[in-house]
């Protein structure tokens, strides 16, 4: 048993680790885990465990570097030691660290801890259930309010995926097929799709008009935040205006039922690059410029724009960086990590 456990302590589980590891994952996730639940869970990733800690650090290994999406996943009381034994991990692996969307608090320990470099360059976006945006004053809530009459009066209408019905959740499978298919151009993201795996713990609402199903998206548990994550928000081409919007609003609403207090759909980048520390004033202004020429290929502007007539609050996020150099090591790991090729969910 000491093994075993000793080879968890400085090894990954690999993806045909039995159901029984996978379930413990999955547990931890949805127990300690935050936005960066399915880039966790993709099939790419690594995980590092430490002896007598429930929890673990999931990792890419990417030319050279351990790219960390998001906190470590496991108690706070157990962060401190899970987080120097994982860079203790790395450095002899010859390894640099960088994480992806690191919380504003597991960032302010990190810099003074661990790491050497902070950018803070982006916002999780934070929904409170009870607050309606369709309620909203101002130019916000009238647009939500009438792009959800658009597409209630060309009869879409949103139900929750009840499992397990094999032939909705082949149609749901379609939209996300066809979603995909649609995407082109270089893309920003952190995970690829997989809508039914690792079920436990995961809701879904989809769209239809009339027989035809046009929307879908996927709700993940935060236990910490006693709320849910809503991501993958996916619609078909060519559907009424307002679909994601009224897909948006009634999952709202029936979180609003349950009281729940807590809502995100993650981080999406912000207008620009916030607070830097640790990097020279010449790199710092590479980095911003480097941002710059990203939000105008990637149209994250876009995506700004959607989320923001929901006026949904904010906290930010950051990458952090276990060295103060910013090389081609870091800046080819950092585009392997966040612009890879979206593809299609093979494992239901």
């Amino acid at each position: 048993m000491m093994e075993e456990t000793q080879s968890l302590t400085r090894n990954a589980i690999s993806q045909t680790a039995s159901f029984e590891d996978r379930a413990y994952i999955v547990e931890l996730i949805r127990r300690f885990g935050g936005f960066t639940a399915d880039a966790v869970l993709d099939p790419s990733t690594q995980n590092f465990y430490l002896e007598g800690i429930h929890g673990f650090i999931g990792y890419r290994a990417q030319a050279g570097c351990m790219i960390v999406f998001g906190d470590p996943i496991c108690a706070l009381s157990d962060r401190e030691k899970l987080a120097k034994a994982f860079h203790q991990f790395a450095e002899d692996k010859g390894s640099k660290v960088i994480y992806i969307c690191a919380s504003q608090d597991y960032a302010n320990w990190a810099i003074k801890n661990v790491c050497e470099s902070l950018v803070e360059y982006g916002e999780e976006l934070i929904f409170n259930p009870p607050t309606d945006p369709r309620k909203n004053t101002g130019s916000y809530g009238s647009l939500v309010r009438r792009k959800t009459k658009q597409a209630t009066r060309e009869g879409v209408t949103i139900h929750e995926y009840i499992p397990f019905d094999e032939k909705i959740q082949n149609a749901i499978e379609e939209v996300q097929h066809l979603w995909l298919k649609s995407r082109c151009g270089p893309q920003i993201h952190i995970s690829t799709p997989y809508l039914f795996t690792d079920c436990f713990g995961k809701r879904w609402f989809y769209a239809k008009q009339k027989d035809r199903f046009i929307g879908v998206i996927a709700l993940n548990r935060m236990e910490t935040c006693t709320g849910w994550l809503l991501n993958h928000l996916m619609v078909i081409p060519q559907v009424p205006n307002g679909v994601p919007e009224l897909l948006m609003t009634t999952v709202l609403d029936t979180l609003e039922k349950e009281s729940c207090p807590f809502a995100t759909v993650g981080s999406i980048a912000a207008h620009q690059l916030g607070e830097i520390r640790g990097l020279s004033r010449f790199s710092s202004s590479i980095a911003r410029m480097v941002f710059n020429i990203a939000s105008k290929l990637t149209n994250l502007e876009g995506l700004n724009t959607f989320w923001g007539k929901f006026q949904p609050k904010s906290r930010p996020s950051y990458l952090l960086f276990s060295r103060k150099k910013i090389g081609i090591r870091e800046l080819l790991s950092l585009q392997r990590a966040l612009t890879g090729n979206l593809k299609e969910d093979k494992n239901g």
